[in-house]
């Protein structure tokens, strides 16, 4: 953690200093940081533990930092990047929430690299970077939907860096999963609203229709009204929508599902592998009502 202190210092000191620039010369503008010399003057000063580095006032801070004088004659200290290195020694900094430069992204390891990347981001600092480590060569494998499985990607990358071919697929906790290069994204799945169907819930299970949840109710039980729209024993309008909703997350709500629609009951012991699976995929405007902007209404059930 100390490392990871240090080096998310250095990191804003170089954004800062990318944001001052240069003059015609190629010599630095008034307000450039030395990180070399910001890193020597903190570990003189104490700085040389995490447990240390959360003691540092951004007064203290500060004293490791140049002056700043203009052409014209005016002073002033960097208290705002003081202020700043002081809440990342403190641990409660918001550089993971900032975008990574490409300077950073130069002193990163390829673990950092691979745990930092964003598949949805293609264009990136990391992405490009890791462009030229993969040689365009397939390395990207996916655990589940869009979270990289960062082992096996490291693995495969580092045969790429070895001089080995990029793969087409690999064998993972005895799954195939396909290899993907950078800018290649798995569909997005949700789960589908049991009531609205083509209509994906919220991460939180929050239905766009009744505002309200369905997290935590089990799988059989959305299976079974699921069921009961197929069936057609069940019509849905808000009011049912909110009604079906009080009876799923109260106590025995399997039972009073399969006494109240009993055709769908039926269905569900009988097909079992014909139960509706309640994913929805999110990357085409069909299965995804939110991504070209199509109003919500509250319609009922055909």
């Amino acid at each position: 953690m100390y490392e990871e202190k240090i080096s998310n210092a250095i990191a804003l000191i170089v954004e800062h200093n990318e944001a001052i620039g240069q003059d015609e010369k190629g010599n630095a503008n008034p307000g450039y940081i030395d990180p070399n010399e910001f890193t020597m003057c903190l570990k003189a000063s104490g700085g040389t533990s995490e447990e240390r580095l959360k003691g540092f006032s951004y007064e203290d801070i500060l004293t490791c930092l140049p002056k700043v004088k203009t052409p014209s004659g005016l002073e002033a200290y960097p208290r705002v990047v003081a202020k700043e290195i002081a809440k990342i020694f403190r641990g409660n900094d918001n550089v993971e929430n900032r975008p990574i430069s490409r300077r950073r992204t130069e002193r990163m390891t390829l673990k950092e690299l691979v745990e930092n990347f964003d598949p949805e981001e293609d264009t990136s600092p990391i992405a490009k970077r890791l462009k030229e480590v993969s040689k365009g060569h397939a390395f990207i494998v996916f655990e589940n939907g869009r979270t990289v499985d960062v082992e096996t990607t490291m693995k495969l990358l580092l045969e790429i860096k070895q001089g080995h071919k990029g793969r087409s697929n690999i064998k993972v906790n005895g799954q195939i999963k396909r290899v993907n290069k950078i800018g290649q994204l798995p569909d997005n799945y949700a789960m589908e609203n049991p009531l609205y169907p083509r209509r994906p819930l919220r991460p939180d299970g929050t239905c766009d229709q009744t505002g309200r949840s369905w997290e935590g109710i089990p799988l059989e039980i959305m299976q079974l009204v699921r069921l009961a729209l197929t069936t057609g024993e069940l019509k849905v309008n808000l009011e049912t929508a909110h009604n079906i909703l009080d009876i799923v997350m109260g106590e025995g709500a399997e039972e009073k599902i399969r006494n109240r629609y009993q055709d769908a009951s039926i269905l569900f012991d009988e097909k079992p592998d014909e139960r509706p699976k309640l994913k929805i995929s999110l990357n085409s405007s069909k299965g995804n009502p939110f991504k070209d902007g199509h109003p919500v209404k509250w319609n009922s059930y055909r």
